[in-house]
């Protein structure tokens, strides 16, 4: 077998001119260096392509799809710390090897053309480096980009095409992210494969250069000698990585803010240097730090066995050239020591960003709220942001009829402890999630087909038999939750205009830029008793609801950008929004106005005719960001909306959130409802409003994070 593999391939005469060759004596381990490069870039390779399986490089999902590999890939938290780790690994090896070919004056006749080639490959790999900032799209990735966008803008001449050239469009932002990504993995592996067999043809063409004084004695095969060398030294690094990889997480920020201008943006430490020589050369000065300086360094490291055309290879006879490379790194250690230890003056802050340093020198979390942080014996349901754990444990007690009392004693007071185990329906309820999660995986490819609903439907344990005269009675037809085009009825196109028709006609709607309404609201279903509300919306995609409530103030909120919940007696009184329940508020906030449906929604589609409250409606639906989407029903009749439904994923199911809306009013030549009915997992408010007015001008603050007040008698205690 294997003389007809040798025939057809010649493995045996490869691995003979791979194994055998002939090495000076006096080869040693400082000979090692560039076996552990090439072993790391195999590593970024094999990990970058494992992790380009999950990744999806937009910005609507390049952030969830970087949360979803560290949190729920199995071994993904590890697989992405081998490949960020890893980024900086062979930044070290590589310029260690640099210095090596340098001390040991390798790079001289023959072997210019290999330095040259090497240098090449250094940038590849600094290139690399830059390209996959951008990637996991969180406040870092983006502003540090922006910081690469503006040096590279700063280029004399070139500079706007450079720039427009990286940015891909006006703003940094989809085009961006998309040349980046097939940059970091087409151009650059391609040029990758080219320059690193093109080195290692020129490294065996002409010889390993061997200690700078001859050793006598006779050559010797690469292998076995110098071959178990390599392969310690290189389990030596790979077991660094690894430890690495297992006992820290690859750091991940914020979901990137581009209207948060308070950021500092903080390169890898690689980059530290350039960035802080910025600091040295403003305005004008720029070019100096951005071109000029780096283009000399380059030119010089280009020329270098050029201008060095002794033979001497020994460091004591060509001291210029040892004295230089000391003096630029020199440098460079202290431009990054300066960098990671300044800090921008605060007078250059506003109040948000001194607030955000005062949280961050406490210890406080920068970014999302994550469930860890809030509960203590998180098992089944870890890893997800507060939001999404709140609508997730929503859709389990709705689907078994439960509250939150029948899992954790004492809930409601402040007695419960959240964390106890001792009531054994709660250890089966998570028993059951890892189970429904389990089943998903397996079965339906991680989709969430079978979630709590699916069997429970109000009862704590599903039906085991079918029931006769349910089954020989009427079918109960329910629409799925996605539904299809169905036939022989009004194109989206149609129903939207009907619609806007029937509220006053599509020019007065779009005329709508802003919404102010204020009236009383009956909260949970009269549980949290009545109280009065505010409602404001701006467009294209703002919105807050404010209810004011004898026991304090219940808040959703959106600015465009984030978004915010607070709700009174709760177990997490305020947290931001993110992911699925993020997307859900800024689809609320775009839908606030009549002529966005189309623009905000995609994939739009009519379904079957169904019915609501005997009333025959149209069912309209649409997609929105990361999985939501949003069901919108029309009356066949009048063509007015009566009722929305958006779905926002979470880890056991969809979380849906219904509004009814009723008692169409004209407003300034537009019919608006004036009663709104909204219903989601933990309970129910109906809005009755009293005056609402268009085109008022709106404070930006009451989009903005909530500010929580105690009611009177919990301050009058106090």
């Amino acid at each position: 077998m294997r003389d007809w593999l040798d025939n057809r391939t010649g493995f045996r005469a490869l691995s003979k001119h791979l194994l055998d060759e002939p090495l000076p004596s006096g080869v040693g381990w400082w000979f090692v260096t560039g076996s552990i490069v090439l072993f790391l870039l195999s590593v970024q390779l094999l990990t970058g392509v494992l992790l380009a399986v999950f990744y999806s490089p937009s910005p609507d999902h390049a952030y969830d799809s970087v949360r979803f590999i560290m949190e729920r890939v199995t071994f993904g938290r590890v697989l992405r710390g081998l490949h960020f780790f890893g980024a900086s690994f062979i930044v070290i090896a590589a310029v260690v090897h640099m210095l090596r070919v340098v001390a040991f004056g390798s790079y001289k006749k023959p072997r210019e053309l290999n330095w040259v080639v090497g240098v090449l490959l250094l940038l590849i790999i600094l290139a690399f480096a830059l390209t996959g900032y951008l990637l996991p799209w969180d406040q870092k990735a983006y502003w540090a980009t922006t910081v690469t966008l503006n040096i590279a803008r700063s280029v004399p001449l070139a500079g706007n095409f450079v720039s427009g050239l990286l940015k891909g469009g006006t703003d940094l932002g989809a085009l961006t992210l998309m040349r980046w990504y097939a940059a970091h993995v087409f151009l650059l592996p391609a040029c990758l494969i080219v320059f690193t067999v093109a080195h290692i043809y020129l490294m065996r063409r002409h010889g390993i250069s061997g200690p700078v004084k001859a050793v006598p004695g006779p050559m010797h095969p690469f292998y076995p000698y110098q071959a178990i060398r390599d392969t310690i030294a290189i389990a030596v690094v790979f077991g660094l990585l690894l430890t690495m990889a297992v006992a820290f997480n690859a750091p991940l920020d914020a979901l990137a803010d581009p209207t948060d201008a308070t950021y500092v943006p903080r390169p890898e430490w690689y980059f530290m240097s350039l960035f802080e020589l910025l600091k040295h050369f403003p305005g004008p000065l720029e070019p100096v730090a951005t071109v000029i300086i780096p283009g000399l360094v380059l030119t010089l490291l280009f020329l270098l066995p050029f201008l060095d055309r002794r033979p001497d290879r020994e460091p004591g006879k060509r001291l210029i050239v040892i004295a230089s490379f000391v003096f630029v790194f020199a440098i460079i250690g202290a431009l990054t020591y300066q960098g990671f230890h300044s800090t921008p003056p605060a007078s250059a802050q506003s109040d948000q960003a001194i607030a955000r340093g005062e949280a961050r020198a406490a210890g406080q979390r920068r970014g999302p709220v994550m469930v860890e942080d809030v509960f203590k014996n998180v098992q089944a349901l870890k890893g997800i942001t507060v939001d999404e754990f709140m609508g997730t444990m929503g859709l389990m007690s709705a689907s078994l009829g439960l509250c939150c009392n029948d899992c954790h004693p004492g809930a409601g007071t402040d007695k419960v402890v959240w964390e106890s185990d001792e009531n054994p329906r709660k250890v089966l309820a998570r028993q059951m999630a890892f189970m429904v999660q389990a089943i998903n995986r397996d079965n339906f490819s991680g989709r969430q087909a079978v979630t709590c609903w699916t069997c429970h439907r109000l009862r704590l344990t599903p039906l085991e038999t079918p029931r006769l005269d349910q089954f020989y009675g009427e079918a109960i037809n329910e629409l799925d939750d996605v539904i299809s085009k169905a036939e022989g009825v009004p194109s989206a196109t149609q129903l939207l205009d009907k619609y806007l028709a029937a509220i006053g006609g599509a020019d007065k709607a779009a005329g709508m830029t802003s919404i102010a309404a204020t009236g009383k609201v009956v909260a949970f279903g009269s549980f949290g008793g009545g109280g009065n509300f505010e409602y404001f919306a701006q467009a294209p995609d703002k919105r807050a609801m404010l209810s004011h409530l004898p026991d304090g103030e219940s808040n959703r909120t959106f600015d465009g950008r984030t978004g915010w919940f607070a709700i009174p007696l709760a177990v997490v009184p305020k947290y931001p929004l993110t992911g699925g329940e993020l997307d859900g508020a800024r689809i609320d906030a775009q839908l606030s106005f009549p002529t966005q449906i189309a623009r905000a929604l995609t994939g739009l589609r009519v379904g079957p005719v169904t019915d609501i409250d005997g009333k025959d409606v149209y069912l309209l639906q649409g997609n929105g960001a990361r999985g939501a989407f949003v069901s919108l029903y029309f009356d066949i009749k009048s063509g007015l909306l009566v009722r929305t439904i958006r779905y926002t994923p979470s880890k056991i199911g969809k979380v849906p959130t219904q509004v009814d809306y009723e008692d169409y009013r004209d407003v300034g030549g537009v019919k608006f409802p004036y009663k709104w009915t909204v219903t989601w997992l933990d309970g129910r408010d109906v809005f009755d409003f009293a005056d609402v007015k268009f085109n008022v001008p709106i404070d930006p603050a009451k989009f903005g994070e909530p500010v929580l007040t105690l009611p009177p008698a919990t301050r009058a205690a106090r």
